[in-house]
């Protein structure tokens, strides 16, 4: 603690220790500067926490604070009790800012669990769905259409009405499937586990252009493999941020990055659209970029982000590697 540390190397004390009570039975743990010898017992400082103000034993000075420990100072001089008071204050104070700062690491670190854990159920429900999408509607809707084919080729050609319902069907049943494809492709791409997060983001490049005639060029210099909760959180944040590309930026062109150096794996994903001020969005407008930073933050990466009205955007992400 500084307060005691100050009192003992600055020559007034000899030795300083605190006492802090033990979470289980009624031993004492001390946290101590300068002499450790001849320190009082357990049950003389116990004495002292119930005596309620400071009191002098065999040359310690011995006094209560944040009512539960006991600060301790021997080998000095006699002072005034309201120095003692005074000394016990900024213990105190010192001592429940460290007791606030653990609770907020705590409860930080039990934070950072649960959206891990939040996120990591968020992929297996994707995948489960996606896999249902694909496997039963998808393979039902396939059936409906090979046998709207197939009652195309047995009806009559007198027949003009009946095969023009059964043109508009097919054509309606066609679209229904290929919507399905592609929200089992956006939940959670069964090409990403397979063969991996070059192939997912080329896919995903591939349905922009088809889509919004967006033409993205990927990059990716990576071991074959990367491990799969990385995996996962690029192609993550390479989604939202090429989502954004589409609904923000109106840019012709964008590209995907991804690089392996030094221990970490970097992502780049930029475009030359009209660009914006990162400092100006609304909380609102922040949503997609605090989920790919907690995304990061949470397998201890960061991200950055660089735009100007006019300059387009390009969002750096970086990962450590395990």
């Amino acid at each position: 603690m500084r307060a005691l540390r100050t009192l003992v190397t600055g020559d007034r004390f000899a030795a300083g220790q605190v006492w802090w009570p033990a979470e289980h039975g009624s031993r004492w743990r001390t946290v101590g500067f300068g002499a450790e010898g001849g320190r009082p017992a357990a049950t003389i400082v116990e004495a002292a926490t119930a005596a309620g103000g400071p009191r002098r034993h065999e040359g310690w000075w011995l006094i209560p604070v944040a009512d539960e420990g006991v600060l301790g100072l021997g080998g000095g001089p006699d002072v005034s009790g309201s120095f003692l008071l005074g000394v016990a204050e900024v213990v105190t104070a010192t001592a429940q800012g460290g007791r606030l700062r653990r609770s907020l690491e705590e409860k930080e670190t039990q934070r950072s669990r649960l959206l891990q854990a939040l996120l990591t159920a968020q992929e297996e429900e994707r995948g489960r769905i996606a896999r249902d999408l694909h496997d039963q509607i998808g393979q039902s809707l396939t059936a409906m259409l090979l046998g709207l084919d197939r009652q195309l080729e047995r009806s009559a050609p007198a027949a003009d009405g009946a095969r023009d319902e059964l043109r508009r069907l097919r054509s309606l049943t066609a679209v229904t499937l290929a919507d399905v494809r592609r929200i089992a492709l956006d939940l959670r791409p069964s090409v990403l586990d397979e063969l991996g997060l070059a192939a997912a983001l080329r896919r995903f490049a591939r349905e922009l252009h088809e889509r919004y005639g967006i033409a993205v060029t990927v990059l990716v210099e990576v071991p074959e493999r990367l491990p799969a909760q990385v995996e996962t959180v690029l192609y993550r944040v390479a989604q939202e941020a090429l989502t954004n590309v589409v609904r923000h930026a109106r840019a012709a062109e964008a590209s995907i990055v991804v690089t392996v150096a030094g221990g970490f794996v970097q992502l780049v994903v930029e475009d030359g659209g009209v660009g914006f001020d990162p400092t100006a969005l609304a909380p609102a407008e922040r949503i997609g970029l605090i989920g790919m930073r907690e995304r990061l933050e949470l397998l201890g990466g960061g991200l950055r982000l660089e735009s100007a009205p006019g300059s387009g955007c390009s969002v750096h992400g970086r990962l450590p590697l395990p």
